[in-house]
């Protein structure tokens, strides 16, 4: 009897030490809101041990070099947005990158530094301030988003802010834009390639005519050449004497493709320059010559060049002119919710009922972003659960 009562007080004694070691460290439950408290929680440690070993925790910046297509909201990528209303800082160039209603899309408390890189421009910086601005914004924590005109990949001197980023330890990305050499002959009617008479093209700098290697053009079915405002003269000759192009090849001048001074010219190599009107100011212009250039021709018709605006232009919403027959394509439109009277039907009344089906349509649009947020956050929740 005496064994036993020393067995069973030995065994009472365990379990109340397991017993008070429990209530002093708690078992870790598989909750979800555990798990989640203690991901937040591990980064803080780190931080603080970083701290306690004398290192630096301090935010470190990022630069996205986004490409802010030939100009106008309309023209750039739904990733340039959603990163533009997320950002810090927005520095952007002058052209492409200026407009009004895309800086808007930045946070209000956002600062806007405007670096010009436009030739003439007094306002321009350098290209090693601009650098050293962007490092130094880094420093600081902020997120930039860094606004090139046209695509970071296409004569944008994207490399020297990469090496500048790199080279102090800050991170980058490159985000892809419309470069003007691509959008100018859309926007006068003919594609950059063709399988019959544009099988290659060639892009070039006209900014330093006398740098250009003429002779390499030679067997380029498209030659296209940017910033060749003030170089017309040296592009025609160079492409005539040093490349064998024959004066009647089709040529093309768009300037400021997309923007609000756009305008096309036509004619050949050994005419192109008599078409264009000396009082015309041509910065920024491209320059496009080669067989290709002839299937933009009546592109104005085909398209309404009576000057108005139209659906595929940048237009304010309900500022659309409806005019003519309304031999309008609008079978996404519900055209029987619209409240016309066949005997008095005014362009306002038309305008004021495609405003109301707008609205319907964002209330619409912003229910269902609503809804599709609280099953996101349901389905995390189900997820922790599991």
């Amino acid at each position: 009897r005496f064994t036993r009562a020393r067995r069973d007080s030995r065994r009472r004694t365990h379990d109340m030490s397991a017993l008070a070691a429990s209530v002093a460290a708690p078992r870790r439950a598989s909750y979800p809101h555990r798990r989640a408290r203690a991901r937040l929680v591990a980064p803080a440690r780190a931080s603080a041990e970083t701290r306690a070993a004398g290192g630096s925790t301090e935010k470190k910046g990022k630069v996205f070099l986004i490409g802010a297509g030939p100009g106008g909201i309309d023209h750039v990528t739904v990733r340039a947005l959603r990163l533009l209303r997320a950002c810090d800082v927005v520095v952007h160039d002058d052209l492409g990158a200026s407009d009004a209603a895309l800086l808007d899309e930045a946070p209000r408390s956002a600062e806007r530094v405007h670096v010009g890189k436009r030739g003439g421009d007094a306002r321009s910086w350098t290209q090693p301030d601009i650098d050293n601005l962007l490092v130094s914004l880094c420093a600081k924590g902020k997120i930039v988003a860094r606004l090139k005109g046209g695509c970071p990949s296409v004569f944008s001197r994207a490399r020297s802010e990469m090496d500048a980023l790199a080279r102090n330890g800050f991170s980058y990305e490159l985000v892809p834009g419309i470069s003007s050499a691509l959008a100018a002959p859309l926007r006068a009617g003919f594609p950059l390639t063709d399988a019959k008479v544009g099988k290659h093209f060639l892009v070039c700098s006209a900014h330093d005519p006398s740098s250009i290697d003429f002779a390499a053009f030679a067997d380029v079915d498209t030659c296209v050449f940017l910033m060749a405002g003030r170089s017309m003269d040296a592009v025609c000759e160079g492409l005539a004497r040093g490349a064998g192009k024959d004066g009647s090849t089709p040529a093309v001048v768009v300037r400021d493709a997309c923007g609000d001074e756009e305008a096309v010219w036509r004619g050949t190599l050994s005419s192109i320059r008599s078409r264009i009107p000396k009082s015309e100011k041509l910065s920024p212009c491209v320059v496009v010559v080669g067989g290709v250039c002839a299937l933009g021709d009546g592109y104005d018709d085909a398209r309404g060049g009576d000057g108005e605006a139209t659906l595929g232009r940048d237009v304010e919403p309900g500022s659309v002119a409806v005019s003519g027959d309304l031999d309008l394509d609008l079978a996404d439109l519900d055209l029987a919710r619209l409240d016309l009277d066949e005997t008095a039907a005014g362009k306002g009344k038309v305008v004021e009922s495609l405003r109301r089906m707008v609205q319907d349509r964002d209330a619409r649009i912003k229910e269902l972003e609503e809804e599709l947020l609280v099953s996101k956050r349901a389905a995390r929740m189900l997820r922790g659960r599991k």
